[in-house]
Order: structure tokens, then C-alpha cells, then sequence
């Protein structure tokens, strides 16, 4: 785990490709990731953890079974464990997730990535 000062802005202006997770910082066993999103990401659900989202900028939307769940900036939400979910993203869309190291972006079973680690 590195202890050096990251900054939010200066690591997602890095990442060119939408819906990669990048960690930006650990927290026990967990992952502090950014991603930068826009259009529509696969449904997909995780089993053993709950999945939380904090927009930065833009608007997110998750398609849930019995609604759509619309975030703007600085707005959370938590999807439970096990329900699944549809994340849609506008142009410009940042979003930070919190969720246990190893948590793969598309759910249990399907391929995916844990997010890139930093250098």
C-alpha cells in the first residue's frame, strides 16, 4: 500500500478508458476506486458485498428492478448485495466507489476487472 497523497482529479484526468476502475486509495481490505463513466454499463449484481457510489461530476443512473435511481454530484448510494443493478452515466460522469479489494466491476461470475492499481 503506497502513503503518498493522491489527488481525485489528477488521476482520473489520466484515464482515457470509461468504466475502468482505477484504485485510488486502500482502507483496510477495501478499494477506493474512481472511475470515469458515460453511457450504459452491463447489468450485473455482486452476492457478497454491497456496492457504493458517490458521483463527483456529471449524472449517474442505476436501473434497479423497481426503480431508477438518479445521482448527481456529491449525491450516494448503496446498491444492497445481491440486487441487480444497470449504472448509465452521462458525458462527463465521475463516479468513487468503496468496495472490498477484489471486487470485480461486472459481478460474481462474469469477467471483469478489480480495478487498476496505482504505480
Amino acid at each position: 500500500m503506497t502513503m503518498d497523497k493522491r489527488n481525485i482529479d489528477t488521476v482520473m484526468d489520466a484515464v482515457e478508458q470509461k468504466w475502468l476502475p482505477h484504485v485510488l486509495a486502500e482502507v483496510n481490505d477495501y478499494d477506493v476506486k474512481v472511475a470515469n463513466v458515460e453511457g450504459e454499463f452491463a447489468e450485473h449484481s455482486h452476492a457478497g458485498t454491497d456496492e457504493f457510489f458517490l458521483v463527483l461530476a456529471g449524472r449517474l443512473h442505476l436501473d434497479l428492478p423497481d426503480r431508477t435511481v438518479t445521482l448527481g454530484p456529491h449525491e450516494v448510494f448503496t446498491v444492497p448485495r445481491g440486487v441487480p443493478h444497470r449504472p448509465r452515466a452521462e458525458e462527463g460522469t465521475r463516479i468513487l466507489m468503496f468496495e472490498p479489494r477484489g471486487t470485480v466491476n461486472t459481478g460474481d461470475g462474469n469477467e471483469g476487472t478489480t480495478g487498476v492499481r496505482p504505480d
